[in-house]
């Protein structure tokens, strides 16, 4: 599948369940480039119900690019070659596609992005801290979900109400990352990790403003592994969070970025062929052109993802 994140104030987050204000950005999953263009153009814009949403300035123009000539494509090498865990079968799609980059006109050179493999310890203070705040609202009270208390005073079963409603009604991984964040948030604590994160987060942000300075576009693999089977790794939450690993850098840049399938790959350790992703990034409000530009990646790369296709 194709996922497109916008730039953070692309589209409106009225109506959507608050999970980290910062970063919540609603986004179309597609079957290809030109179906989540197509869904982009309905879904930008301005909304007075949110104060944070601005929209793209002129629109979505829907993508046609053939080819990538006078374009500068830069590889961040923390994200790719130096990357940590990057998987045998993933270099190899990812290195056969900036063949195919180079072969549509781009001049493609490896870049710097010097703090961004902090990005995922930084993403999982401040996402957790923001989620422990957020769903807060949600103790069986005003909305959602209410779970019935024991029996004992009024105040000992409003308390028992929440613990229940609040038991019942999350995950274990939404549980665990309310707990991370409300840790973070917590006197004495707060500087140590929330505001060293936010500081982590400037600085990946200035990496990025310095390298869209020479490149037009940076690629990285979309993740450090091929895809896993649903579920395969929810015993083991480390694993999980380092699936993140190449793409938590831009939603704390606020940048818009694309993830194509790229091809096919054995997992390290053997197995069957598995999909490998293409992650795409652009500066902010340029989805036009990061559009345009995955769009011509993918009619080279060739892979159709739907039920019969080629991939």
């Amino acid at each position: 599948m194709v996922g497109f994140k916008p730039t953070y104030g692309a589209i409106s987050r009225y109506g959507m369940i608050a999970f980290a204000s910062s970063l919540d950005q609603c986004g179309p999953l597609t079957r290809d480039v030109m179906d989540a263009a197509i869904l982009l153009r309905a879904l930008e814009g301005r909304d007075p119900c949110d104060s944070t949403s601005v929209g793209i300035e002129g629109g979505v123009e829907l993508p046609s690019r053939t080819d990538l000539k006078g374009l500068r494509i830069g590889v961040p090498r923390e994200l790719s070659a130096d990357a940590e865990g990057i998987e045998t079968g993933v270099t190899e799609v990812f290195e056969r596609t900036l063949g195919l980059i180079a072969d549509l006109g781009a001049e493609v050179d490896e870049c710097e992005l010097p703090h961004s493999a902090h990005g995922l310890s930084a993403y999982y203070v401040l996402a957790p801290a923001e989620a422990s705040a957020n769903l807060s609202r949600y103790d069986g009270v005003r909305y959602g979900l209410r779970a019935g208390s024991e029996d004992g005073t009024a105040e000992t079963a409003l308390v028992s109400m929440y613990e229940r409603t609040r038991a019942a009604g999350f995950g274990a991984e939404v549980k665990r990352r309310i707990m991370l964040g409300t840790y973070a948030l917590s006197s004495g604590y707060y500087e140590a990790y929330y505001g060293r994160a936010q500081r982590v987060r400037t600085k990946i942000a200035e990496d990025f403003a310095a390298a869209f300075e020479r490149f037009d576009y940076l690629v990285t693999p979309t993740s450090p592994t091929v895809a896993f089977k649903l579920g395969a790794r929810a015993e083991n939450p480390l694993a999980m969070y380092m699936s993140d690993y190449c793409t938590v850098p831009m939603p704390l840049a606020g940048l818009p970025a694309i993830s194509i399938p790229a091809g096919l790959a054995q997992p390290d350790g053997g197995g069957p062929d598995l999909p490998v992703g293409l992650q795409i990034t652009s500066p902010a409000f340029t989805e036009s052109g990061l559009l345009g530009a995955a769009f011509a990646i993918e009619g080279a790369i060739g892979f159709d993802a739907r039920p019969g296709g080629t991939g």
